[in-house]
């Protein structure tokens, strides 16, 4: 890559929750004319394609939830030497603004540009500060968050946050504003199965059965599109099959904006991505938190939108196929609730976010660092 433009830096984690965000701020930067670098793991050589005019720098990271004490100490040494890796990257780049978006892999760089005097913004996507996030707040010159009531361990980290929302794939803001039509009484009830970037076994647990276990005026009209993992996907499928429920699985789908666009529930986790693109997308849906997540944070992620009316929630500990049947039976038989749960989803939608960030970011970026010349900088 040539040294002598000037960059913007993004560091994020290697999952979807994090991936996602950077993406659309690296796409709104580009169409400013920034040159945008993503600096991540090892997991970041699969991202070519989504990410199409950012070079891509890797650096070694580690987390050390994971491995008990061994883990601990190979993810310190991990994190130390990708610190290195960064600040010789960071040096021969010399960004403008780097841009944290949380997870290990983002601390390296994160942390390389705190060093160095690089002005560190920082992305939260959930509803709490995440641990690295938390470890990095008193260096960020900025905090932006996706909620408007985020947690904060102080009042000096409170004061640097700024609400700019969670930025979502393009392709999901169009359906920002589009009616949303709760089923006929006699028509299909289409439902969408989401598990995150790798599907949820609970959720292919519970979910067939639970809609087995429905009234057949109900059963007879369901349409489900259900993402699965590799391992569970002919289990479901046949359960299906045998219950005569139309079922459309797969492990990945490529047109989630299109399903949300067509479907009358979610039944999702409730990861920040997800949550973000429901509620522009302006739709109802039953949230099942995953349990172990870091500082349980989807719980409370997910508690935000229950008060604010745009979704249920059954948590995981809880998720029966009784308990889901039961408020599925609820919701079916009373689409009125679905409709009203839909214009609160629509109420928190915020499609302007990677626009606010990026704006944020500008703020740090001298205006010579706006290049014109937008593209892929040479390898």
């Amino acid at each position: 890559m040539t040294t002598g433009e000037k960059y913007i830096a993004l560091a994020s984690g290697g999952t979807g929750g994090h991936i996602f965000p950077a993406r659309a701020l690296a796409e709104e930067l580009n169409s400013r004319g920034y040159r945008v670098v993503l600096m991540t793991d090892g997991r970041g050589e699969k991202y070519d394609e989504l990410f199409p005019n950012v070079d891509i720098v890797v650096v070694k990271s580690g987390s050390p939830s994971v491995g008990g004490l061994p883990g601990k100490i190979k993810a310190v040494i991990s994190i130390a030497i990708g610190i290195f890796q960064s600040r010789r990257a960071l040096k021969a780049l010399k960004p403008s603004v780097v841009v944290g978006f949380g997870g290990y892999p983002s601390m390296p760089p994160s942390a390389a540009a705190a060093s160095l005097g690089i002005p560190l913004i920082l992305h939260e996507q959930n509803s709490v500060l995440g641990r690295v996030n938390k470890l990095l707040a008193g260096f960020a010159r900025v905090i932006a968050t996706s909620f408007d009531n985020t947690e904060s361990p102080d009042q000096e980290i409170a004061n640097k946050m700024v609400y700019t929302g969670n930025p979502v794939r393009r392709a999901i803001l169009p359906l920002f504003g589009k009616p949303y039509v709760s089923p006929r009484h006699d028509g299909p009830i289409k439902i969408l199965v989401l598990g995150g970037s790798q599907g949820a076994t609970v959720l292919s647990e519970v979910v067939p059965l639970a809609l087995i276990d429905l009234p057949h005026d109900l059963r007879s009209r369901l349409q489900v599109t259900q993402q699965c993992r590799a391992e569970d996907i002919e289990k479901v499928r046949t359960t299906y099959a045998d219950a005569g429920i139309e079922a459309d699985l797969s492990q990945f789908f490529d047109n989630v904006d299109e399903l949300l666009a067509n479907c009358h529930l979610a039944i999702t986790r409730s990861g920040a991505s997800t949550l973000s693109e429901l509620t522009v997308a302006g739709r109802p849906s039953l949230l099942v938190p995953y349990k172990h997540a870091m500082d349980d944070h989807q719980r409370k992620n997910a508690e935000n939108a229950v008060a604010r009316g745009a979704a249920r929630i059954i948590l995981q500990d809880d998720f029966t196929v009784a308990e889901a049947s039961r408020q599925l039976a609820f919701l079916f038989h009373h689409p009125d609730c679905l409709s009203v749960m839909a214009g609160a989803a629509t109420g928190l939608g915020e499609i302007h976010a990677a626009e606010k960030l990026a704006d944020v970011v500008e703020r740090f970026a001298p205006k010579e660092n706006n290049d014109t010349n937008n593209g892929k900088a040479a390898a």
